[in-house]
């Protein structure tokens, strides 16, 4: 049998196992520790687990970590883009994002997207695969290490992929994420962005998780959504907000609808009066955010008169709205502009 990822294992898996090996549960939340609180990389750096019982851990498992291939940091604002290497060659991104009262990292959930939004860098290669539940640990575990005695107060599933076309890895790395004895980063804390894949939002409603969903919807009118977003094509817009109002009515959360704004797009009044329409009596935020230039896109971002009447449009309709800075465009952070220049 070939060894695994010891990051791979939930607790309640771990702690399986460790029975299996003859050990006591709560070492369970010792290896724990050592993986996530101290971050070793090999199993022999566990000093307060027995000899024996690390002997037997390494006959099972290992502990894998990405390759650094390249880093920027963004004069402009201070945030560190990394492009790692995976054990297999295939290569993600990951983002550090620096602000006044938090510390964001921004996490890839796959190699490569399915999904093909038009102005998504991370589109232009495809889907190459899921990434595994260790990889995604694998992108905190090495912010951390880069910037010894941070403390990481959020998580956006906001990278490279589709977090809901990854789902069950995601799902079980956010628990983790979430276990005191490992990140111990609250739910609350935790962002899930999708592109509105219905059934995995349906399956998020049972998970019992506090966490944030955000939902790229950058579009009222079905024609241009369906056009920038292809996965409209198979949930239609109409069929994404029911599912979104059915999702806040059972999980009695918020939802974040994202909205990049694009020049001769998406900003006319127009739009935000279609906007104000479509998500009339919702419980929800509107995050707005002026496009990130992609090379070879072809869409700009509207000027600032543009955005901020876009934006007074649907204050003035009582959306609760958020306009967002975009982050170093100086270093190519939008998702998979820096995987992009590399390969």
């Amino acid at each position: 049998m070939s060894k695994i990822d010891i990051k791979s294992l939930s607790k309640t898996e771990l702690e399986t196992r460790l029975k299996e090996l003859g050990a006591e549960k709560f070492r369970a939340s010792q290896v724990f520790r050592w993986l996530y609180k101290t971050g070793v990389r090999h199993i022999d750096e566990m000093m307060d687990l027995p000899a024996g019982l690390r002997d037997k851990l390494k006959k099972s498992f290992h502990i894998t970590y990405p390759v650094l291939l390249d880093s920027r940091v963004s004069r402009l604002d201070g945030t560190s883009k990394y492009l790692l290497k995976l054990e297999d060659g295939n290569t993600i991104e990951t983002v550090y994002l620096s602000e006044k009262d938090r510390s964001t990292i921004c996490l890839s959930s796959q190699v490569g997207c399915r999904y093909g939004c038009l102005f998504c860098a991370s589109a232009k290669s495809g889907l190459i695969r899921d990434l595994t539940v260790s990889e995604i640990l694998d992108e905190v575990l090495f912010v951390m290490r880069e910037k010894p005695g941070l403390r990481i107060t959020n998580l956006v599933f906001m990278g490279i992929g589709e977090p809901l076309d990854n789902y069950d890895n995601v799902m079980k790395a956010i628990r983790i994420l979430n276990d005191k004895d490992a990140f111990g980063i609250g739910a609350r804390r935790i962002t899930i962005s999708t592109c509105g894949i219905i059934p995995a939002m349906k399956r998020l409603e049972e998970e019992g998780l506090q966490f944030e969903l955000s939902v790229s919807l950058h579009s009222a009118d079905e024609s241009v959504r369906g056009r920038i977003v292809p996965a409209d094509k198979k949930y239609p817009l109409k069929d994404l907000i029911l599912a979104c109002r059915d999702y806040i009515e059972k999980t009695n959360r918020v939802i974040t609808f994202e909205y990049v704004m694009m020049n001769g797009v998406n900003v006319s009044e127009k739009d935000a009066r279609g906007l104000l329409r479509l998500l009339r009596g919702i419980k929800c935020k509107v995050n707005l955010i002026s496009y990130n230039q992609i090379r070879a896109q072809g869409y700009e971002p509207p000027d600032a008169r543009q955005a901020r009447e876009f934006a007074d449009i649907l204050k003035g309709g009582g959306l609760n709205v958020t306009r967002r800075n975009s982050k170093g465009e100086d270093i190519d952070a939008g998702c998979g502009q820096l995987r992009i220049s590399e390969l």
